[in-house]
C-alpha cells in the first residue's frame, strides 16, 4: 500500500513554478492521486484476487466456472429483502392492531437482499462491479483535464519571465540585467494579460462544472442511487434503530452501503444435465471487492462534497477580485507585506484584472525582496506617467487660455 501510494506521488509531483492556487492545485494533485490509488487498489484485488466467490452447494459444477460466470454476466438482488418493514393491520376479532416485522434477517431471509423468490421482475442486476476500476481512471482523467488546459494555454509564460530570478543571491551585473529586462517587458505589455487570466478563470469555472458533473455522472452510473449516498450513510448511523439494536444481523438491515455494495448475492447458472434436460442452479455469491468499494465511494462523497464548496467559495472570490480594485489591492497586501502599500495601490489602478493576476503569480514564484523592487519600479513609471500627462495637460489648458 506504500509503495502504491509513493509511486502515485512520484508521478503526480508538480513543478516548482505556480501557474495556478491552491484549490485549483488540490483537483489534479489530491484528488487524481486518491482515484489513481483506489483504481491501483481495485484494479490489483479484481485481476490478482478473488473478487466474487460463488456456491451452489453441489460438486456438479467448478467453482471457479460458476464464479467467472457470475461476475461476467452479473449477480442480483431482491431490494425488498434489504429492509426490515413494518406492518399494521386491524384486528376485528381482538378489536385493536396487529404488528409484525417482515424480511428479517435470520427469521426471513438469510442475508440483507437475498431472499427465495424467483420472479424475475423483482431482481435488480448489479451492473456496475465489472467497470468500477474503469469509472476510478477515468473520473481520475476528468480532474486532470482542466490542468492539462491551462498548462497548454499558459505555454511557460510564468517559466520564462521568472527562470532567473529563483536565487536572490544572483551576480549583481546578471540581476540588473534580467531586472531591467522584466520591468521594460511589463511596463510595455501592461494591460494586454486580460486573456491570460480569462483563460485561468475559465479552467477554475471547469474544475467546478467537473465536480459537480462527477456527482451526476456517479449517480448515474450507480442507477440513482449515489446522490445522497453519504447523506443516508451518516443518517443510518446515528438513528435509533441502529443505535439501540443490540443484534448484529439485524445492524444492516436498511444499511445504505450494503443496498448500494451488497456482499451476499445471487445468480442463475444453467447447463445441460445427465438427461440432457438443463438444469438451474441458484448460486450464492460473496462479493469481496464491495466491502472496499463501499469505503472508496463513502470518501468520495465526503471528498467531492468539501472540494465543490472549496471550489465555489474560490470562484466566488474570483469574481470579487475582478470586479474590485480595492479587494485586489488588500490580497497583494496580505500576500507580500514587504511592498509599500503606495506602490500597490498604483499598480493596480493602473491596470486591469489581469495584470493583477500576472503580477500576484509573478510575485509567488519570485523572492520577495526582489519583487517588492520589480512593483517600486513598475509604480514609479506609472507615477512619473501621470505626472508628465497632468504637466502636459496644464500647459494645454494654459496654452489655450493664451
Amino acid at each position: 500500500m506504500y509503495n502504491i501510494v509513493t509511486g502515485v506521488g512520484t508521478f503526480l509531483k508538480t513543478s516548482d513554478i505556480k501557474i495556478d492556487y491552491e484549490v485549483f492545485r488540490l483537483h489534479y494533485t489530491f484528488t487524481v492521486g486518491i482515484f489513481l490509488t483506489f483504481f491501483i487498489i481495485v484494479t490489483t484485488k479484481q485481476f490478482a484476487g478473488d473478487p466474487i466467490l460463488c456456491e451452489t452447494g453441489e460438486n456438479a459444477v467448478s467453482k471457479n466456472v460458476i464464479s467467472n460466470y457470475c461476475w461476467i454476466h452479473s449477480t442480483y438482488v431482491l431490494p425488498k429483502a434489504f429492509y426490515q418493514e413494518f406492518h399494521s393491520a386491524w384486528s376485528p376479532v381482538r378489536r385493536e392492531l396487529t404488528f409484525q416485522f417482515t424480511s428479517q434477517v435470520g427469521v426471513d431471509v438469510p442475508h440483507p437482499g437475498i431472499a427465495s423468490s424467483q420472479d424475475t421482475r423483482q431482481f435488480y442486476f448489479l451492473k456496475y462491479y465489472q467497470w468500477i476500476y474503469f469509472m476510478l481512471f477515468f473520473q481520475a482523467v476528468l480532474f486532470y483535464t482542466p490542468r492539462f488546459i491551462w498548462k497548454n494555454w499558459e505555454g511557460e509564460k510564468m517559466k520564462t519571465l521568472t527562470k532567473d530570478f529563483e536565487n536572490a543571491l544572483l551576480h549583481e551585473d546578471q540581476l540588473e540585467e534580467t531586472f531591467k529586462g522584466l520591468t521594460s517587458y511589463l511596463i510595455k505589455t501592461w494591460s494586454t494579460n486580460n486573456a491570460y487570466a480569462m483563460k485561468y478563470f475559465f479552467c477554475e469555472f471547469l474544475t467546478l462544472i467537473n465536480v459537480v458533473g462527477q456527482f451526476f455522472l456517479l449517480d448515474l452510473f450507480f442507477d440513482g442511487q449515489y446522490l445522497s449516498y453519504g447523506y443516508n450513510v451518516v443518517t443510518f448511523y446515528n438513528s435509533d434503530k441502529f443505535i439501540n439494536s443490540g443484534k448484529p444481523t439485524v445492524d444492516i438491515q436498511g444499511d445504505p452501503m450494503i443496498m448500494l455494495f451488497p456482499r451476499v448475492t445471487k445468480c442463475i447458472f444453467r447447463k445441460f444435465g445427465r438427461t440432457s434436460l438443463i438444469e438451474v442452479h441458484d448460486v450464492l455469491c460473496i462479493m469481496a471487492l464491495n466491502i472496499i468499494n463501499e469505503k472508496i465511494y463513502l470518501f468520495l462523497w465526503f471528498w467531492l462534497i468539501i472540494l465543490g464548496f472549496l471550489t465555489a467559495i474560490t470562484l466566488l472570490m474570483d469574481f470579487l477580485i475582478i470586479v474590485s480594485a480595492n479587494i485586489r489591492i488588500y490580497a497583494l497586501q496580505m500576500r507580500f507585506y514587504l511592498i509599500d502599500e503606495r506602490d500597490l495601490r498604483i499598480l493596480v489602478q493602473s491596470g486591469s484584472y489581469g495584470d493583477w493576476f500576472l503580477m500576484d503569480l509573478l510575485g509567488r514564484n519570485m523572492d520577495h525582496i526582489i519583487f517588492k523592487n520589480v512593483v517600486q519600479e513598475i509604480s514609479n513609471k506609472f507615477s512619473d506617467q501621470k505626472k508628465l500627462m497632468i504637466s502636459a495637460a496644464a500647459a494645454f489648458a494654459s496654452y489655450r487660455k493664451k
